[in-house]
């Protein structure tokens, strides 16, 4: 039997049953409600000056971030079906104040995702995706963009909006072409495709939000439109024309915004009278250097950005120097004079606790930026490239840097039987207390401080080991950060403890009761482990054993193979020396490759054993027979 990894509501469960196909993929979209109207904080549209940024009758500068999951599925590299959903109004508000905390007062949301002509729900319905053919749209995905909108101008966030992109993770400029039986290279070139992606232009910048009421061609919280991401497949002489049609196109819709270069790679010479602002992407080179020449190269012609950059180690970057050098890119961007750059790239809480994570997959150990940065990344040095980021960002706009804003309440979700926490983060918060009482008046003693959201990845975040079966009690979270803590969340409770469960992300192993000297951590490439975060790696003849102070009713263990597929076997003691095995049942899902970078064609296969076991044991013991990675053991008791 397949294993699923569906998502239930309020509540990451480890594993759920898989429904239908569509139902999961239009729910999320039925259930979208809309961001209240707010009064903008724009008065004005930004502008060009010469090679120059204008807000009224300031220069804009700005450093921000790309944040694609504001308007698409996170997961838009390994297409694991049931995650393949919209942001609700909450995700996306959690993101804008993200941004608005870090003061990254841009933020470019990619491209507008293309439906495949063979990705066909069995229901006919329409998909996730925003076009779904040639002049067809899907209303319901496009509230998203609407409440998005609506979002930024109240927290005071400009949008740069991607409407193609070459690379085709969410359909792109060989979707459209796919759809009249053309080749990509025909999206520049063919009048019909071409036709088809001024449909699409036409119905985004004509489209009234229907939560603001304001027409895209009106909205004031957009910067800019970029015809396509990176779309640097064909030649330039090839791309040239098409862009300086394309963007003619645009303005005759749209005078008021501006139009940023879409080809990512090269300063025209001669840039076309209506692309507004020259955009190039950094990945694995001296970015300071680079910087100092294409601002140059722009310098009295146009503004320049940097629409995206990535300081992920290797090419120059260590884990021992990204810090500094990022520091030293920003302060040279600055005195250059450039417009603004683009961190790829950021994500935000998850409407069911903790974060999204999207792995890059053509680095080991990098994932997606998470604010304010936290221990669990610092293989990355998230919480130093943070912290560079929001100071680079006060000082381009010449602000001093204030204090982090003290965190929201956050909001706990429901509970089951077994005491397994959950809750909606605050933007900014770097750890929260978790507090119970015998009754939601009170009295409230803490269980823990200080619990980090990023540590576990689309489960559940704290377990109350301390509870015992029989026991009733109420539970609230208390977010924290270096200014201060949030008001309390909500109470959730009572609940009656049926059970209690020690869980193990192999994060470390502070959980175990012994190991063999084999097992090692890792959390490389995660992309080829549907993004879970920590792994123990091992071998033949490795284990490691846990201890529980009752009676053990029932375990649960994931694990992910590579080519070699011999089970790991289970066994249970009562005094820790004598095991005997378990025969519990079994799941697995061979998942897919990253598209690309070290790690492309290479698959793993996750397995997960879960069944009961016989009274009075309360050792459980892991061994490995052949090479595999433990990723999370559960072990429930009274």
């Amino acid at each position: 039997m397949e294993l699923t990894l569906q998502m239930k509501t309020k509540r990451i469960i480890v594993r759920p049953n898989l429904p239908l196909l569509a139902a999961l993929l239009l729910a999320p979209l039925a259930a979208l409600h809309a961001a209240e109207p707010a009064p903008s904080r724009f008065p004005h549209f930004i502008t060009r000056q010469g090679d120059k940024l204008m807000d009224g009758e300031k220069e804009f500068r700005f450093i921000g971030a790309n944040m694609p999951g504001l308007s698409l599925p996170y997961d838009f590299t390994m297409k694991l079906p049931e995650r393949l959903v919209l942001p609700t109004p909450w995700e996306q508000a959690d993101g804008l104040k993200t941004l608005d905390q870090m003061n990254l007062r841009v933020v470019r949301i990619w491209n507008l995702p293309v439906r495949e002509p063979k990705d066909k729900p069995a229901d006919g319905r329409m998909t996730w995706h925003y076009v779904q053919g040639p002049g067809q749209f899907n209303e319901e995905s496009f509230k998203v963009l609407d409440s998005l909108f609506a979002l930024a101008n109240r927290h005071g966030i400009r949008v740069v909006f991607s409407l193609s992109d070459s690379a085709g993770y969410v359909g792109g400029l060989g979707s459209y072409a796919a759809h009249r039986g053309k080749q990509a290279k025909e999206f520049f070139t063919d009048a019909q495709v071409k036709e088809d992606f001024k449909q699409t232009i036409r119905h985004v910048l004509t489209r009234r939000n229907t939560v603001s009421g304001v027409p895209y061609k009106d909205d004031k919280a957009i910067l800019c439109w970029e015809l396509g991401n990176e779309l640097w497949t064909v030649p330039y002489e090839v791309f040239a024309p098409w862009q300086s049609e394309m963007a003619a196109f645009v303005k005759s819709l749209d005078p008021h915004h501006l139009i940023m270069d879409a080809r990512g790679n090269v300063i025209p010479k001669e840039p076309d009278a209506n692309v507004d602002i020259m955009n190039i992407h950094y990945y694995g080179n001296d970015f300071a250097a680079s910087c100092q020449s294409h601002q140059s190269q722009s310098r009295g012609k146009r503004p320049f950005v940097i629409g995206e950059f990535g300081p992920y180690h290797g090419k120059g970057f260590t884990a021992e120097n990204v810090v500094a050098k990022t520091r030293g890119f920003l302060a040279t961007l600055d005195e250059s004079g450039a417009a603004g750059a683009l961190l790829w790239s950021m994500y935000f809480h998850h409407r069911d606790g903790g974060f999204y994570w999207h792995q890059i997959f053509t680095y080991p150990s990098v994932w997606s930026y998470h604010w304010p940065g936290f221990p669990s990344a610092e293989a990355q040095r998230e919480q130093g490239i943070m912290q560079v980021m929001r100071e680079a960002a006060f000082k381009i706009q010449g602000l001093p840097v204030p204090p982090v804003p003290v965190p929201d309440a956050p909001e706990l979700l429901p509970i089951g039987d077994v005491p397994l926490l959950s809750w909606r983060g605050s933007a900014g918060a770097s750890g929260y207390d978790i507090e119970r009482a015998p009754k939601a008046d009170g009295a409230w003693a803490v269980l823990a401080t200080n619990v980090c959201d990023a540590d576990s990845a689309y489960r559940p975040l704290f377990s109350d080991t301390t509870a015992r079966a029989g026991e009733t009690w109420c539970y609230r979270v208390t977010a924290r950060n270096a200014s201060g803590s949030s008001k309390p969340s909500n109470v959730v409770g009572p609940v009656q403890v049926k059970r209690v469960c020690l869980a193990d992300e192999l994060q470390d192993f502070s959980r175990a009761h012994a190991k063999s000297a084999g097992l090692t951590l890792n959390n490389d490439y995660n992309a080829l482990y549907a993004e879970y975060l920590f792994r123990a790696k091992g071998n033949t003849n490795d284990w490691i054993t846990y201890q529980v102070p009752g009676a053990i009713e029932s375990i649960k263990v994931a694990s992910f193979f590579g080519q070699d597929r011999a089970d790991l076997v289970l066994q249970v003691s009562a005094d820790g020396t004598t095991f005997s095995e378990l025969h519990p049942a079994r799941k697995e899902r061979r998942l897919g490759s990253p598209m690309s970078g070290p790690a492309r064609g290479q698959h793993r296969t996750l397995v997960e054993y879960e069944g009961a076991v016989p009274a009075g044991n309360r050792f459980l013991k892991v061994l490995w027979r052949s090479a595999a990675e433990l990723d999370r053991v559960e072990i429930f008791y009274p």
